[in-house]
């Protein structure tokens, strides 16, 4: 189990790495030489993460934390690079396409994040197959955050003059951030609680239904 954490570890820090590069060099938040030190270290600072929680903390919950986060990058780095992606494409950066933008790239990174949680986070609590009854705690979870997301950079991003002679572009970006932080906490104990349950197993087992 540990072995197979590092290696989902791993893969999942490499495709943060890509995608937050060109997420920050987008933005130009940093120089070149910083932004590539600072995109090649995720992985092995995933690496570390691991090996950390697994030796100095026995808490499950705590190793579902650390794998949510790992995750959450990722999720956030699908989220922020199609967001921006969308910004750069169309040349809107603020209005209703910002949210609508918004709503599209976080549908997208909804996906990954329940394909990954399901199947490594919350691993040993989840459903063997993918139940409708827990499909559907998901999606009911996963809305709650939806509106949440979207709403507070909606609101940020449309009534918030950007301060201290920030671009727009960073000030959405910003918007996100915040509306992320947010959604994080609220995630975790959802599906912890409520999606990925070991009752998710013996719903399997009852109903054959699946999705």
């Amino acid at each position: 189990m540990v072995k197979r954490d590092y290696k989902i570890a791993s893969a999942i820090g490499l495709a943060s790495s890509v995608l937050w590069f060109f997420v920050l060099r987008h933005l130009s938040l940093f120089p070149e030489g910083k932004l590539i030190a600072g995109v090649v270290a995720i992985p092995f600072l995933f690496l570390v993460a691991v090996a950390l929680a697994h030796r100095l903390f026995h808490s499950h919950a705590f190793h579902k934390f650390v794998k949510f986060l790992m995750v959450g990058v990722l999720n956030t780095g699908i989220d922020f690079f199609i967001f921006n992606t969308l910004i750069a494409a169309t040349g809107f950066d603020k209005g209703t396409p910002v949210a609508l933008f918004k709503s599209l790239s976080f549908l997208c990174a909804l996906f990954n994040s329940y394909e990954l949680n399901r199947a490594w986070t919350f691993g040993a609590e989840s459903a063997p197959s993918r139940t409708k009854p827990e499909f559907a705690r998901f999606v009911a979870i996963t809305v709650v955050g939806f509106l949440i997301n979207v709403g507070t950079t909606s609101l940020v991003v449309n009534t918030m003059a950007s301060p201290f002679g920030l671009s727009q572009i960073r000030w959405d970006n910003i918007a996100a951030i915040v509306a992320t932080a947010l959604n994080l906490v609220l995630n975790f104990i959802g599906y912890k609680l409520f999606v990925f349950t070991s009752k998710g197993k013996e719903s399997a087992i009852i109903s054959p239904n699946v999705i």
